[in-house]
């Protein structure tokens, strides 16, 4: 799309240029591989008489719909209905982790306050158990059941004026260090970042573009909802759409989908591959071929270079190509993608000097730790890395990576302070520590997890990757940080989720991971835990919150989470509907 196209345009011209598209469109498969296919002229069929249904319910141009669905076409009807509709969006992650029920319900509650939701779109399945977390959220005036987004009259949908540059919707940020703020995406931000991720596809073939892309990632995250969705409505190319939950469960069935439909693309987060490195069984891919998955981007997380390594050698007989590993950089607050690594080669891993790196933050070639690039910024962007003073950088000193362009975010929905204080005449500040070598960005940790211990700067990712290859934890649930302890000063603590299939006892698991860390950084941790399998705090998207872990591991309130019984269950879905009925008499 032109750059002066963008300017004027919005995602509702986007999505009705659909009309008549039946070429392509999203497919949802099941764990028995069995899809349901929707033609994108159906979809946009579909979400007119949702936004119908939503208008003539009194839904008006500016008010925030929060959607509470798993991945399903409903989310479909009632994200872009609410978006035809000229409502804003604003897609909330399920009740998936039972056991934490009480954490949910609070973190849930506050994102409904934030943005002043209207109205809750949910399923009868999950509305069963939101009653809790709606309670005392006065803005929010009645909740929705999917179905009733069907029965809207697509001929009734009235287009109302939408301007560019006001919100399309809004992506709560993952909250690793604070609590979930609603990021403002525009629909000039959206349209400009679409039309740069696109470009990563420009050398495809008609036929390879025909492949289209499979996402297993939740449509409330960032890289799920633009990366995945939006951007198969503007390319348009047909997605294969699999639950999180059947990925989590099966990770094979990821691979197997994206051979059974030739897939071009496919992004996911880093712990994805180490899953899949670990738990695919070679017979599971009796059949499969990973040839054509020439797009297999690695972001939302930091990268472990050894483990995108050992995937890419893992699934080589299977044709997967080490060039097709792609690690990029990006945010919801830069409405996703930032930088790409160069796609025609293989992923670059430079190995740079420990000690020079946490000591001076300087960037120079030797031993100690290997990081990829993530590569260049993305054509329409601008990315800088400053100092504490707010100047730039020269190449090889590290500092806060700072973003500008038009896909950056005009700030966080309703919160005037945090938006100050990440923009800065049109820079974003990201938060996260990075450095440019030879014209390409290797990210070097986040700036609150730094940890610092007698002058010296560690990267916990650095720490936790040392503590992965360990035996008998569980992929990517490890958490390093530092603790003050008996008035010591901060001190280097390491937690670590065991595997529940592991018999190895814990303390032989704290010796490994103590001796790990000990001859990687020199640095010997003052205790290491072994957790039950749930204990550690994470994200709406599934990042672990590294402070958070922290804090209640010096309050002493970490806790796993309590085992969900049927009877348990029950009890929950009784408070909900009391909560429902309590709001209703109100």
């Amino acid at each position: 799309m032109p750059t002066s196209e963008i300017e004027s345009a919005t995602l509702v011209d986007r999505l009705l240029r659909l009309a008549g598209c039946t070429r392509y469109g999203a497919r949802f498969v099941n764990r028995a591989g069995q899809a349901d296919f929707y033609a994108y002229d159906a979809i946009l069929e579909r979400a007119r008489a949702a936004a119908a249904e939503l208008q003539s319910r009194g839904v008006e141009p500016g008010d925030r719909i929060a959607i509470i669905l798993p991945t399903s076409i409903g989310f479909f009807d009632a994200f872009l209905g609410s978006i035809l509709a000229g409502a804003i969006p604003a897609a909330m992650y399920p009740p998936v982790r039972l056991g934490r029920l009480d954490e949910y319900f609070a973190r849930t509650r506050t994102m409904l306050e934030a943005i002043g939701t209207r109205l809750l779109v949910t399923d009868a399945r999950i509305g069963r158990l939101l009653g809790r977390a709606a309670a005392g959220v006065s803005s929010l005036e009645n909740r929705l059941d999917i179905t009733a987004l069907a029965n809207g009259n697509a001929a009734a949908w009235t287009r109302v004026s939408v301007a560019a540059d006001a919100p399309a919707f809004l992506q709560f940020s993952s909250g690793t260090t604070v609590e979930p703020k609603a990021v403002m995406v525009s629909h000039r931000n959206a349209l400009a970042n679409l039309a740069m991720i696109d470009l990563l596809f420009h050398d495809a073939s008609p036929e390879e573009a025909e492949q289209g892309g499979v996402c297993w990632l939740p449509l409330y995250h960032d890289m799920g909802l633009l990366g995945c969705m939006l951007l198969g409505l503007y390319h348009p190319g047909t997605i294969t759409y699999i639950n999180p939950e059947d990925f989590i469960v099966q990770p094979a069935l990821w691979l197997q989908t994206l051979s059974r439909y030739r897939a071009l693309c496919s992004p996911a987060p880093d712990f994805a591959y180490g899953l899949c490195s670990s738990k695919v069984r070679d017979e599971q891919m009796e059949g499969v071929d990973l040839s054509h998955w020439r797009f297999a981007l690695n972001g939302a997380e930091p990268i472990d270079a050894a483990g995108m390594e050992r995937f890419c050698t893992r699934f080589a007989r299977w044709g997967f190509k080490p060039e097709a590993m792609i690690p990029v950089y990006g945010l919801a607050e830069a409405g996703l993608a930032v930088t790409f690594s160069d796609p025609r080669t293989p992923a670059r891993i430079r190995e740079f000097d420990r000690h020079r790196l946490s000591l001076e933050g300087k960037a120079h070639p030797g031993v100690g730790r290997r990081l990829p690039s993530v590569g260049r910024p993305l054509p329409g962007l601008q990315v800088e890395i400053r100092n504490e003073r707010d100047e730039p950088l020269p190449d090889g000193e590290v500092g806060t990576i700072m973003v500008s362009g038009a896909s950056v975010t005009r700030g966080y929905f309703g919160n005037a302070e945090r938006t100050a204080a990440v923009l800065r005449d049109g820079w974003l500040d990201t938060g996260d520590l990075g450095f440019f070598f030879d014209g390409e960005l290797y990210i070097a940790g986040r700036q609150k997890d730094l940890i610092i211990i007698r002058g010296r700067n560690y990267a916990p990712q650095e720490i936790e990757a040392l503590a992965t290859g360990t035996a008998g934890l569980r992929i990517g649930c490890i958490v390093a940080g530092g603790c003050v302890i008996d008035g010591e000063g901060e001190q280097l603590v390491v937690l670590a989720e065991k595997d529940t299939r592991s018999d190895r006892p814990d303390d032989q698991l704290a010796s490994e991971i103590h001796a790990r860390v000990l001859q990687g950084i020199g640095l010997a941790p003052r205790e290491v835990v072994v957790l039950r399998a749930g204990t550690l705090p994470r994200t709406s998207s599934g990042k672990l919150r590294r402070s958070a872990a922290m804090q209640a591991y010096t309050a002493g309130t970490l806790k796993p989470p309590t085992d969900p019984t049927m009877l348990g269950l029950l009890a929950e879905m009784a408070r909900s509907e009391l909560a429902w009925r309590r709001r209703r008499s109100d």
